[in-house]
């Protein structure tokens, strides 16, 4: 089987009982996008390979989440004055879009040929910040190595990284499978699963196989947004219709924007059993 860049042995290892799980924090996310417009933010269609397979899935994943969020932000006029003229003043906006490096997740959350965990990734992002692509871009005719050259990232990188980060506060929360149903109401999520098997009528069945890729998963039952052109048509197969059966490793993250740092609250069963009947009526 082809690893495609996630490592689940990594994960189940760097899971911790510190993490917060869904819902028990309170946490709200400003950059909700509703169901009906998820796609219309979606960024664009990237692969994740050059000479080489970069083994970044969950890299590019989790900034496939962030730059549909920020996106949104942007475009619904939710971020204040100052941020958005920064963000357009240091490059981080592209025709409209947020448009996020992975070399730089990838690098700093040591991605390695053997892939990475969802965890490591989620952290860089909270501990670096970001920057935008065209400061450290991919190439079509890049090796593993050459993407993943640590001597590439500059101080002012770092800086800017660090810049970000005090601007935008950014946290996650960990779900089991049986959440999924749940997030997506109202967020998108990053998982790990097989793949892929090949498509029966357009749509990628259930496979038994194991989990070797991270993805965003964007709508219920299950709409993917990939790294990976399958299709090799005319059209790119970024978006991939997955069957209500497929099978995701027992781990998803929600990733949440917040207006400032925050530190979660101790929550109650009673108040987390409040939060599932929310989302399920809402």
């Amino acid at each position: 089987m082809r690893n495609r860049g996630f490592n689940w042995e990594k994960e189940l290892a760097e899971q911790s009982s510190e993490d917060w799980p869904l819902g028990a924090t309170g946490l709200t996310c400003i950059a909700e996008i509703p169901l009906e417009d998820k796609e219309f933010y979606l960024p664009k269609g990237e692969l994740q390979f050059g000479r080489e397979d970069f083994m970044s899935c969950v890299s590019i994943g989790i900034l496939n989440i962030l730059a549909s969020k920020f996106t949104y932000l942007i475009d619904r006029k939710k971020l204040n004055f100052n941020n958005h003229a920064w963000l357009l003043e240091k490059g981080y906006i592209v025709d409209g879009k947020i448009d996020f490096s992975d070399r730089f997740i990838a690098i700093l959350s040591n991605t390695t040929r053997d892939g990475n965990s969802l965890k490591a990734p989620l952290d860089a992002v909270r501990y670096f910040g970001l920057i935008p692509k065209s400061l450290l871009p991919t190439r079509g005719d890049m090796t593993f190595d050459e993407y993943h050259d640590r001597s590439k990232i500059t101080a002012t990188m770092t800086k800017l990284g660090e810049d970000f980060k005090s601007r935008f506060f950014i946290n996650y929360e960990r779900g089991r499978e049986v959440d999924f149903a749940f997030i997506l109401k109202r967020d998108s999520i990053l998982v790990g699963a097989y793949a892929w098997p090949v498509a029966v009528n357009g749509i990628y069945p259930r496979v038994n196989d194991s989990p070797n890729h991270a993805f965003m998963v964007f709508r219920p039952r299950y709409f993917a947004f990939d790294n990976y052109d399958e299709d090799k048509g005319p059209k790119e197969d970024w978006i991939k219709q997955l069957a209500g059966d497929y099978d995701f490793i027992d781990t998803g993250y929600r990733i949440l924007i917040n207006k400032e740092a925050v530190t979660p609250q101790k929550k109650t069963l009673w108040d987390l059993l409040r939060g599932y009947v929310r989302d399920i009526i809402k």
